[in-house]
């Protein structure tokens, strides 16, 4: 697993007329059976339309040194216990879970199909 900031694609993102929510907000801790709420950058990347997103995740794939032509597909999901992320889809067969901490930090996770 490889960590990438991802902080200057968000703001390149919400740059194109996307508001900006969140802030800098502490995240809240979750009880253990409850998904902890997206506060930073992680609100701000769930915010994105489909194109957008796909593009954020596939810099921060690229960025953590896997392969990914083209994200195909991005679907919101657990990544692990308490913490949403995203399931990216690459178009050479790849996946990777996603997790952006409130900092704008990735954590890229990458698996084969």
């Amino acid at each position: 697993m490889k960590r990438t900031t991802i902080s200057s694609w968000v703001v390149i993102a919400t740059s194109l007329g996307l508001a900006s929510c969140g802030g800098n907000e502490a995240p809240m801790a979750a009880p253990d059976n409850q998904v902890a709420p997206d506060t930073g950058a992680a609100a701000q990347v769930a915010q994105l339309d489909d194109a957008q997103r796909n593009g954020v995740l596939e810099r921060a794939i690229r960025a953590s040194g896997a392969p990914c032509p083209v994200v195909s597909e991005s679907v919101r999901m657990e990544v692990r216990k308490g913490v949403m992320g995203w399931k990216a889809q690459c178009d050479n067969d790849t996946a990777h879970l996603i997790e952006i901490t409130s900092d704008g930090t990735g954590r890229v996770t990458s698996r084969r199909d």
